[in-house]
């Protein structure tokens, strides 16, 4: 089987299952059939390339990926899909990290996949959940420099979740450009609010004083939104 040529990386909670949803209808795309393979993150997937390759059950499509938005905070990552395919070509999508954290937080109430704590800033500052602290994944930089370290610039598209909400089908032309296929294509799912099959609605009240430090936090570190490494 061919090498995967095509790896989301990220970000959690910056519209990643809209990505994946809307890649995987183009003809000349085939995406994992679980979206997040999780293939370099977790030793008990880690264990050769012949084994990752098998769980896509691809036609010979031209770009064969998925997309685990955590990869871009695990620091191992980055080598592991170097040492594999250096030429595969990455996506990233980042948010405005304080509304990410929002939404991070919000999702792990809902699933109940958090420690107890009094609050977002209570959460955010002791560094929960430990599966994935929420601040660190808002610290985009440090986590890009580790691709960057390993990859060109070209084989790596940053995109901005405000654009995708702003205008799909520029942002999705932008992606098939990226990914060297007909980019005129649109999508069913275009205009469609796409969310992670476990994510279920809710109407949490967040105080406003917690959103405030948690983005003073963002504000005061110089790991934010860039393109740049």
């Amino acid at each position: 089987m061919a090498k995967i040529n095509f790896i989301g990386i990220g970000t959690q909670k910056a519209g990643t299952s809209w990505l994946a949803e809307a890649i995987n209808e183009h003809p000349d795309i085939y995406i994992h059939p679980k979206k997040e393979a999780h293939f370099f993150n977790r030793e008990k997937f880690y264990i050769n390339k012949f084994h990752y390759e098998r769980t896509f059950k691809s036609k010979k499509e031209k770009v064969i990926g998925e997309i685990t938005p955590a990869y871009i905070s695990e620091k191992k990552v980055a080598k592991r899909i170097f040492q594999y395919n250096s030429g595969v070509k990455l996506i990233a999508i980042l948010r405005d990290p304080t509304e990410r954290a929002v939404s991070q937080y919000k999702m792990e109430i809902s699933r109940g996949t958090i420690e107890n704590n009094s609050g977002l800033w209570d959460e955010f500052e002791r560094d929960l959940p430990r599966y994935g602290p929420m601040k660190e994944r808002g610290l985009y930089k440090e986590q890009l420099d580790r691709f960057y370290k390993y990859f060109n610039k070209n084989q790596i598209l940053i995109m901005k979740y405000k654009d995708l909400k702003e205008n799909p089908i520029s942002f999705i032309k932008t992606v098939f450009e990226f990914l060297e296929v007909e980019s005129t294509f649109i999508p069913n799912c275009i205009n469609t609010n796409i969310k992670h099959k476990k994510d279920t609605s809710e109407n949490l009240i967040i105080e406003k004083g917690d959103i405030e430090k948690v983005r003073e936090y963002y504000s005061n570190y110089d790991s934010l939104l860039t393109t740049e490494s």
